[in-house]
């Protein structure tokens, strides 16, 4: 499995690439212009995250004692197959694909109609892709849990974007989310 699952990410990022050639430019030419708004837009994205998390993971034990997350225990088995594969693949590859979709389409095309769904819908697509796979295995109440686990990273990332205003700072903030999770399971 996860070789299968390092091949979809590679040929996601080498189209990634293709697709986002341009707009990753531009963006490569703010980050540069503005490293030290960059490094505080991902030391504070990562802050948040880590803020954010802690009072939701508070919120899911409450209301679903026990409940697991089906995406997690994938990685986590995957990792446990290949740990070296799992983690080129999730921290290289993945962050820039998923914040090209989500912070680079998204919300960057929804940003200047409106910031507030800019918000709400980057958030809850970026949180539904990570659980569509598994609807059917959740209950209602999992489902729900599910989602809520997605929103504190949906939000840090596009807040790190807007603050940044260059998808390379989300783009760090979810490799070292990435990174630090996937080390943890060692």
């Amino acid at each position: 499995d996860a070789e299968i699952n390092f091949t979809f990410y590679f040929i996601n990022f080498m189209a990634m690439l293709l697709i986002f050639r341009s707009f990753l430019g531009s963006s490569l030419q703010q980050f540069t212009r503005h490293p030290i708004v960059v490094l505080e837009a991902v030391i504070l994205g990562l802050a948040a995250y880590y803020a954010c998390t802690f009072c939701t993971a508070r919120i899911i034990d409450a209301l679903a004692p026990g409940y697991s997350n089906y995406n997690d225990e994938a990685i986590f088995a995957m990792s446990r197959g290949n740990a070296f594969l799992m983690l080129i693949g999730t921290v290289v590859l993945v962050p820039p694909v998923e914040e090209c979709m989500y912070r680079g389409l998204v919300f960057r095309n929804l940003y200047g109609k409106n910031k507030i769904a800019a918000y709400v819908i980057s958030i809850l697509v970026f949180a539904i892709i990570h659980i569509l796979g598994y609807i059917g295995k959740y209950s209602p109440l999992e489902l729900v849990m599910a989602v809520l686990q997605y929103l504190p990273a949906g939000l840090c990332l596009a807040w790190s974007y807007a603050k940044a205003d260059t998808i390379f700072a989300p783009m760090i903030v979810h490799a070292a989310i990435n990174f630090i999770t996937i080390r943890g399971l060692r």
